[in-house]
C-alpha cells in the first residue's frame, strides 16, 4: 500500500514529499556552506583524501559514513525485512508478494547504477563517457623529478582503480551518495513508514490475542519505526556533508535525480 493510496482513503499519512523536502534542503544548506569555502579544500573522488581533514563531516573516513552512509541499502534491507511480517493489509499474502516485488526492483536499480552494469557501474560508464579516467602517481619516488604529474591508470571502474591505487580524474562523477541516500529514505518511507504508521498492528492470533502480545507487537512496530526515522535523520546529516566537502553542484544534481526517479516512477507516476 504506498502512502498516496492511503492518503486517497482518508487517513493520515506521512508525505513522501515532506521527507524529500527535507532531504533536498539538507543538501540545499550544504551546498551554502561549501559557497564559502577555498575550493582548494573540496574532496571529491577525482583527488586522495588529505591525511588531516577539516572536521570529522569532511573526512570520508569516518565511521558515520562508513558505516551508516556507504552501507545504507544494507540497513534498507535490514529494516524493511524487519517491517514486513508487521504490516496489516486485508490479504496480507498479496501485499507482501507486492512489497517484495517493489524490493527486488528497488535493489536491481540500485545495483545497476553502483554497482555492475555488464560490467563497470552506470556510474562509472557516465564517468568514463564524459572524459573520465583512472590516475596514478607513476612517480611516487621521493628521488623523482619534482614537476611529475600523474599518470592514466587502465581502469573502467572505481573500484578497480583504488584497488590499483588510483583515483578519479576528470569526467562527470554522479553523486553516489545523493543517489543512494535519497533511493533508500524514500523507498523506506513508502514501504515502512507507511504501512506502519497507516495500520493497526496484527498479532495473526486472531480475536483471542492477549493483550501482553498486542502491546509487545506495538512496541517492535514502534521500535522499526524509530530505527528509520533516525536513519534518516542521520542520511539528512551525511547528505550536507556531501554537499559541503565533496561534490559540486551538477554532481549533486544528478546524483539526487537518480535517486528519486525509482521512487517517481514507483509510487508517483502510478497513483
Amino acid at each position: 500500500m504506498s502512502l498516496a493510496t492511503a492518503s486517497r482513503r482518508g487517513r493520515p499519512a506521512l508525505a513522501p514529499a515532506a521527507v524529500l523536502a527535507a532531504l533536498l534542503a539538507a543538501i540545499v544548506c550544504g551546498l551554502v556552506r561549501s559557497a564559502g569555502r577555498d575550493p582548494g579544500h573540496m574532496h571529491t573522488q577525482a583527488l586522495p583524501q588529505p591525511p588531516q581533514p577539516m572536521s570529522l563531516w569532511a573526512s570520508k573516513t569516518n565511521p558515520l559514513n562508513t558505516y551508516f552512509a556507504k552501507l545504507a541499502w544494507a540497513w534498507t534491507t535490514a529494516l524493511f525485512a524487519a517491517a514486513l511480517p508487521m504490516r496489516a493489509a486485508p490479504r496480507p499474502l498479496p501485499a507482501a508478494a507486492r512489497a517484495l516485488a517493489s524490493y527486488a526492483l528497488a535493489t536491481l536499480y540500485w545495483f545497476l547504477m553502483t554497482q555492475w552494469f555488464f560490467g563497470p557501474s552506470l556510474f562509472d560508464r557516465v564517468f568514463v563517457l564524459t572524459g573520465g579516467a583512472c590516475q596514478h602517481n607513476a612517480h611516487a619516488d621521493a628521488d623523482a623529478v619534482a614537476d611529475a604529474g600523474p599518470a592514466p591508470l587502465a581502469a573502467s571502474s572505481l573500484s578497480a582503480c583504488r584497488a590499483a591505487g588510483g583515483w578519479w580524474s576528470g569526467g562527470h562523477d554522479v553523486s553516489g551518495h545523493c543517489f543512494l541516500l535519497l533511493h533508500s529514505a524514500l523507498f523506506l518511507t513508502e514501504e515502512v513508514l507507511g504501512p506502519l504508521l497507516l495500520s493497526r498492528p496484527r498479532t495473526g492470533a486472531g480475536p483471542t490475542s492477549s493483550g501482553s502480545s498486542m502491546r509487545a507487537v506495538r512496541r517492535a512496530r514502534l521500535g522499526v519505526v524509530a530505527a528509520t526515522l533516525a536513519l534518516v535523520v542521520l542520511w539528512a546529516a551525511m547528505l550536507f556533508a556531501t554537499a559541503a566537502y565533496f561534490h559540486g553542484a551538477k554532481e549533486l544534481a544528478s546524483g539526487a535525480a537518480l535517486g528519486i526517479a525509482y521512487w517517481a516512477a514507483a509510487y508517483r507516476l502510478q497513483s
